[in-house]
């Protein structure tokens, strides 16, 4: 068994969590200095028909949807999009368009998916999702992953499930100042 060092003989660290002292409290959204990537870049045209396909993705009601839910919900998509490499962004841009013009490719309809009522659509997203062909399939996916965790993520919905993160949040916490410790660091 290997002695523990002293305090002195220690490293310093090299790199200080300057965001592990700045927020204190365990806010959902804190005002810490972190600066959100500007949307993807779409025309108002675009943005329309987004807002329509996040419509009828989002669950219908009783579930919480609000015009600016909505709003907030394109914005934190177009924001995780500047992340992604150009090319999966501009891929993700176009399967939101792909999808908006589906019912015509499909020949369900001679309207767009963001023209259409809500039980019309979500039979044409359920033919989607039904293809013999697994890249149409996971064009679906991919496009309800980037709403839904988007949705999902809203203050909103959290309150509607009763979902409180700050047990997970206060664990997660504990576990990284565990990881940070002395003993931690002696043991590299």
């Amino acid at each position: 068994m290997t002695p523990t060092p002293s305090k002195q003989s220690l490293p310093e660290p090299k790199r200080k969590l300057p965001m592990a002292s700045l927020t204190p409290a365990l806010a959902r959204h804190p005002q810490d200095g972190w600066t959100f990537a500007d949307p993807y870049p779409m025309s108002e045209r675009y943005v329309r028909m987004f807002h329509a396909i996040i419509t009828i993705l989002c669950p219908p009601p009783p579930a919480p949807l609000t015009e600016d839910m909505v709003t907030r919900i394109e914005r934190h998509v177009r924001g995780f999009m500047m992340y992604m490499h150009p090319l999966t962004g501009r891929g993700l841009w176009l399967s939101f368009i792909l999808l908006d013009w589906a019912p015509r490719f499909l020949f369900m309809s001679t309207k767009r998916l963001s023209q259409m009522e809500r039980s019309q659509a979500d039979r044409v997203i359920n033919r989607f999702t039904t293809s013999r062909w697994m890249p149409v399939r996971l064009l679906v996916v991919g496009i309800r992953g980037s709403v839904l965790s988007a949705y999902f993520d809203t203050d909103e919905v959290h309150q509607r499930l009763k979902y409180k993160p700050i047990a997970f949040m206060k664990e997660r916490i504990e576990l990284r100042h565990d990881l940070m410790s002395e003993t931690a660091l002696a043991a590299q």
